[in-house]
């Protein structure tokens, strides 16, 4: 039964990333490091910059690794076993930089 599963094209383009909404609001929430709280638009901004290594930020519930300051995301093409924290801009485009 498995083999009928129906397989469709992902609306999006380059590698996922998965972002903590918790981490997010919490950051809002403290007026702290605009780039981290809204993270998808963050990313869409530095994809503009680095058009070569296209991410897309999908917000998931809490991972149950609340750092402060900071947001928890999981990029399941490089580390699908390892979460990392985003403390700061430098963080994020080392994120889009590397591969």
């Amino acid at each position: 039964m498995a083999s009928d599963l129906k397989s469709y094209p992902a609306s999006w383009e380059g590698e996922i990333i998965l972002a903590c909404r918790k981490c997010q609001k919490k950051l809002r929430q403290h007026g702290e490091s605009p780039d981290l709280a809204r993270l998808k638009k963050a990313v869409k901004r530095l994809n503009k910059e680095h058009p070569d290594h296209l991410l897309h930020v999908v917000n998931v519930p809490c991972m149950d690794l609340c750092p402060k300051g900071g947001v928890t995301v999981c990029c399941p093409a490089r580390e699908p076993n390892q979460l990392s924290i985003l403390r700061g801009s430098k963080d994020l485009q080392l994120l889009c930089s590397s591969k």
